[in-house]
């Protein structure tokens, strides 16, 4: 067994108790969730990149534009010329939460599932709005 894969006891609230070294470091430095301990959980979760609000913040531009939705950070930057309603409604939210503006625009279905090609990351537990573990959440949220 490599020091990587040795087994430790894991110092983080709701971590699986036998985490590897190699799974606590990544958690630690925010490259990865924290293994959990719920074996019901049949459904696995995408591994994101954790991204700030500030980051986001810094591409907010026509050549360079992120915006978040439901707390999940997005690089539209090559999707503005395809949007249906136009770049200008994007741009106008650009390196921001456009949640708000997402959703008074009534998007389709297809819409909405088509928002997983431009996924790049997701906001730290304590910058997200709409998915909060242990608080009041959304439901039918999109994945």
């Amino acid at each position: 067994m490599s020091t990587v894969d040795a087994q430790v006891q894991s110092p983080i609230e709701g971590a699986n108790q036998s985490a590897t070294i190699l799974q606590l470091a990544m958690a630690a430095l925010r490259l990865t969730k924290v293994p959990a301990t719920d074996s019901n959980n049949n459904h696995q979760q995408r591994l994101r990149p954790v991204i700030s609000l500030s980051e986001v913040a810094y591409h907010d531009c026509y050549d360079d534009c992120w915006i978040v939705l439901y707390d999940r950070v997005y690089d539209i930057t090559n999707f503005l010329r395809l949007h249906p309603g136009g770049h200008d409604v994007l741009v106008e939210n650009a390196g921001r939460d456009a949640t708000i503006a997402f959703l008074n625009a009534g998007h389709s279905t297809m819409a909405i599932k088509s928002l997983k090609l431009y996924e790049i990351g997701e906001l730290p537990t304590n910058e997200c709005i709409y998915r909060c573990v242990g608080k009041l959440t959304l439901t039918n949220l999109p994945d």
